[in-house]
Parts: structure tokens; sequence; C-alpha cells
């Protein structure tokens, strides 16, 4: 048993207990027990123990929504529009992605949300020229230990490649395939989930093929909706209605299913949403940076939506820091109407945790330091720069606090980081690789120019 103390704990639990000076008792996995320091060191006397004085022990954050591929393509198409992105940088590249690469980009992603503090991930790949992709993004994340649930997606719009479709069979065969090798594998961390990428590259057939398979394997279904106003319109001109509204006629709405972004939505579809309790993940960093739009965050709160929040693909954000989202999710909604919303640090926080666990059907495994719960935690250093004064923490937590700010971080009770380096994996060999291995990609795609280098001049 571990003993953790001497640390400002936030609990997450439904009281929001905060300890000032308090105690986490890990074993096997599972906490056993939080409190005061005071109150857990007498009834742990043989534990090991690990003195957290100056750090902050919050529960592991819960990326909603990323693409843990795209960690390859940063810096490529920066400051294209979605669909130019899409079409002249993601679809090139994705032609030389296969099972090696995708291990590669699962080890990236997987280091930078830990060391942003998430420990635990929803991912969307819809990469599939290699079927063997989902294999490379599996192992990665049991390498490294982060929890995570792995979307399989698929698309079938004539538009692209033949090589990137799948029928409903093809994408049932494969799922099966992946769920029987891959769901509930790594001591329970790892999950699989479906989705049809989104509402205009996965027909109609496709969508309710792929509600089907969630509902014959009992796994969540995820899907990207009304993320831009071109995709909203393409709908209401070819079925008379909204994207949301699209979903209910097809009959797949409901608590199995998160929709990421949800930024071209109306009140009607808010009501929907609470009628039938679809979740939804916030990628407010995302949004801006494709200049998509203002999802109306703050209003589906208000009507009781479960809301969850990711950083979305390290190709259009560019980073996945966890913290970032948080502080954007916030300020995003704030200057979009003019007023100090209801959204708030402890609102944010929220978010990024229970609500996250709720999003995916995790709350009661993980997104809050209780009994019983996953051993899934993050310390962070109270004693730098941007952490100082601590007169408000969970403030500065959501509004100051950064990646450096990250010292440790605990998965299913194994410390993945601890003192800022990795016990799992050695990562600067894995960045080295990782280089490597992307600018074969990019030479072989054609795409170096496409590479991010604005007006200037640049002499080699």
């Amino acid at each position: 048993m571990e003993l953790i103390k001497n640390a400002f704990i936030v609990t997450m639990n439904p009281a929001r207990d905060v300890y000032t000076d308090g105690a986490i008792a890990v074993e096997g996995g599972k906490i056993q027990s939080v409190g005061r320091t005071s109150d857990l060191l007498p009834k742990y006397p043989d534990a090991d123990v690990t003195d957290a004085r100056g750090k902050a022990i919050i529960p592991g954050l819960v990326a909603g929504h990323v693409h843990l591929f795209q960690s390859l393509y940063r810096g490529i198409g920066t400051d294209r529009p979605l669909a130019v992105w899409l079409d002249e940088c993601i679809w090139p590249l994705s032609e030389e992605l296969g099972h090696d690469e995708c291990y590669l980009g699962g080890l990236l992603a997987g280091a930078e949300l830990i060391r942003g503090g998430a420990t635990t991930f929803v991912d969307s790949h819809y990469i599939h020229k290699d079927k063997n992709c989902m294999d490379g993004l599996a192992e990665a994340a049991t390498e490294i230990g982060i929890r995570g649930s792995l979307c399989r997606t698929s698309v079938d719009a004539e538009k692209l490649a033949p090589h990137f479709r799948e029928t409903p069979d093809e994408a049932a065969s494969e799922v099966s395939r992946i769920v029987e090798r891959y769901h509930n594998s790594a001591d329970g961390r790892i999950r699989v989930r479906v989705e049809p990428l989104n509402e205009q590259l996965a027909s109609s057939e496709l969508i309710r093929g792929i509600y089907e398979i969630a509902r014959e394997h009992g796994i969540g279904m995820s899907m990207h909706l009304a993320e831009t106003a071109t995709r909203a319109a393409y709908i209401r001109e070819c079925h008379g209605c909204s994207p949301l509204e699209y979903l209910s006629e097809l009959g797949v709405l409901g608590p199995h299913l998160l929709l990421a972004h949800c930024v071209w939505i109306g009140h009607r579809d808010i009501e929907l949403l609470r009628a039938t309790d679809t979740r939804v993940a916030y990628n407010a960093v995302s949004n801006q940076y494709l200049a998509d739009g203002v999802a109306p965050i703050t209003e589906m709160l208000e009507r009781g939506v479960c809301v969850s929040i990711g950083p979305d693909g390290a190709a259009s954000n560019n980073n996945l820091s966890m913290f970032e989202v948080m502080k954007s999710a916030i300020l995003m909604q704030r200057v979009n109407r003019l007023e100090m919303t209801n959204l708030n640090a402890e609102r944010a926080l929220e978010m990024a945790t229970i609500d996250g666990a709720h999003a995916i059907g995790m709350a009661s495994e993980i997104g809050s330091l209780e009994t019983g719960k996953c051993a899934d935690l993050v310390a962070l250093d109270l004693e730098t720069a941007e952490m100082t004064p601590s007169l408000g923490t969970i403030s500065n937590i959501v509004y100051a606090a950064s990646p450096q700010t990250v010292d440790s971080v605990m998965i299913d009770g194994k410390w993945v980081l601890r003192n800022g380096e990795f016990t799992t994996i050695d990562e600067k060999k894995m960045l080295r690789d990782t280089e490597g291995r992307v600018n074969n990609i990019v030479r072989r795609a054609g795409v170096k120019e496409r590479m991010y280098r604005g007006t200037w001049r640049y002499i080699e």
C-alpha cells in the first residue's frame, strides 16, 4: 500500500470536498481512502509513504475528444480552413499511415496527454488504409500506461479514396476484431467505441449500421456533429432539418452517444440533447483555431446537458494540453456572451474530470478521488512561479497551470510519470524515432511545401 500525505487534495466527490492537508491511500490500483493526513497516517502505519507537501492532487483529467494519430501532423497545414486542411494535408499524409506510424503517434500523443494532466482519452481514428492502425494505437496506449477509449471510426463518402471508405459490413467485421482483442484489455484500461466520423462523410446507412454495431457489442458510440456551418447547411439542404434532428430521425441518440463539437445547434437541439441524455465533447481551442464558431455550451449546461471537454487533434489545436482547454472553455463562452457566465474555474474542472467520466459512462470508475475508484491522479507542483501565490489554488489550476506544472501522474495505481520523468517509456528515443518517421511520411506524401512557414524567407 502507498500513502500520499500532506497534499492539497481536490476530490471532485459529490460534496466537492477539498483537503488542504490531505492524504490518499492506494492499493491494488484502487483508492482505499481519502481524508486528512492526521486521520490516515495512524490508519495505515505500514504503508509506503510519499510526502506530497507543496503539491496539489487532482483527479486525472479526461480528454473527451482527441485524434492520437494527428500528433504526427502537428505544424502541417497550419492556418488553413478545416475542409482545405483535410483535403490538402490529412488525406494525402494518411496515404502513408500504417501500424508503425500509428504506434509512434500513439506514444507521442500519450506522452503529451499525460504531461498535460490527462489520464484518460477518447480517441477518434478514421484512417484504415492499413487495418492494423488501430492495433498500433492500442499497443502504444498499453505500453505508456494511459487509460483510453479507442473509437474505431468509419467513413463512406464517395469523395474519399476507396481505401479510406468502408461499408457497414466491413466496419462491423473490423470492430468485432478490435473489440475481441482490445476491449477491456491492459487490465481494463483500454476500451473500444465506434464512430461514424461525421454527418457529411458518413451516410445514413453507415450511421445506422454503426449504431447497431454498438448495440450488438454493448459499447459506446461517438460522432463529430455540427462542427462547421457548411456541414450544418449540408444536412438542412439534404434532409430539411438540423444535424441533431437528423440523428434523432435515425434513432441513434441516447446516453451511449458522445457528440464532438456541436457548434451549429439551436435551442430545439439543446432540448433534444437534454431529453435523450446525449453527451457532448466541447473543443474550445480547436473551434477557435479552425474558426468553426462558438458552441452554445453555457446554454447546454443551464439545461442539464452532460458536457465534457477535449483538445481535439494536435493538427488542429496544436497541442493536447487539457489546462489550455479548460481555460479556453471558460473564456470563449464569456467573450461570446459578453458576460461573466456561470462558467467558472470550478465548473471547468468538473467538465475535465467527473463530467468527462460521465460522458463516457465511467463515472463509477474514474473522474474523482473516492474510495473504490481507480487510482488515477495528477500531482501538481504548487511551488512554481505560475502557481504562486496560492491564494486561490483552484483558480490557479484552471487559469494558470500548464503541463510544466505537472510533477507526477498515477494511472491505475502506477506512477507512469514520476518527478517529471516517464517510468514506462524512453521518451527521448520515442521523440527521435517519431521525428524520423514523420519526415519520411512528409517526403513520400509530397506535402513538405504545406508545412507552416508563412511568408518569411528561410535560408538552408
